[in-house]
């Protein structure tokens, strides 16, 4: 990553406890957020490899450059796709299970991840792993196609056939 550019998520918010309640803060100025902290940067001084989504309740900027490992983790406790699966992201290692007593949090059950991403950022964090990290995405596909089919079986009435159709090749095709 350039030197000017070292966090992997920029926010174009931050959530803040204001006058007794939970509040979306802006800068005035349009400037990001690292973490709690305004800086320099406004989102056209982004590279490419920053992924527009909605990350940890915020709008922002992840980054797709220097994707080590990736895990997908689909949920099977609700009929929605992707909405409650997880992706895990870590920029420099490999990411593990962690060795812990039977249950815990997915942020307890593995090591070695940097980020965590939701919902339909998944796609587009794939997407950019392909493209600028030279990820091969192609077993997250196959899960993904999993995932339509588990839906399908699992939950007729609502993706059936004749009531839901995705594409997941055209997902990612160049076209999308």
């Amino acid at each position: 990553m350039s030197n000017r550019f070292k966090n992997t998520l920029y926010t174009v918010e931050d959530l803040k406890y204001l006058n007794g309640r939970w509040q979306y803060v802006r800068s005035e100025d349009g400037t990001l957020f690292s973490g709690p902290y305004r800086t320099k940067i406004k989102p056209e001084d982004l590279p490419e490899w920053y992924v527009y989504g909605r990350y940890y309740k915020r709008f922002g900027y992840m980054s797709t450059k220097g994707i080590t490992d990736l895990l997908y983790i689909p949920s099977r406790f609700s009929n929605h796709y992707l909405k409650d699966d997880c992706l895990l992201i870590s920029y420099g290692g490999k990411i593990r299970e962690a060795v812990i007593p039977e249950g815990g949090t997915i942020s307890e059950r593995y090591e070695g991840w940097d980020e965590r991403v939701w919902g339909s950022e998944i796609v587009s964090i794939l997407k950019g792993a392909r493209i600028h990290s030279g990820y091969d995405i192609e077993p997250f596909i196959q899960k993904l196609k999993w995932k339509k089919e588990w839906l399908q079986k699992e939950y007729p009435d609502e993706f059936g056939p004749d009531r839901w159709n995705i594409d997941v090749d055209r997902m990612f095709s160049d076209e999308e």
